[in-house]
């Protein structure tokens, strides 16, 4: 565990790992889908001390190129 030090204060916190997955298909030359997964284990951790991080998230797409 690590201290964090914040207005003084000292807090312990937790070593956690961070898992994200991405990955994109190139249909032909103009078009391609993606997606990406953050927090893929689904952690719960602060990047500030008292404001807790988003849990896992998805998110998908299409790229046009002209």
């Amino acid at each position: 565990m690590a201290a964090l030090h914040s207005c003084g204060k000292k807090a312990r916190v937790a070593a956690c790992a961070f898992v994200i997955i991405a990955a994109e298909f190139e249909i032909n030359a103009h078009l391609s889908i993606f997606g990406r997964i953050d927090n893929l284990m689904d952690e719960h951790y602060s990047e500030v001390f008292g404001f807790p991080a988003l849990g896992r998230a998805a998110y998908r797409g299409i790229k046009l190129r002209f």
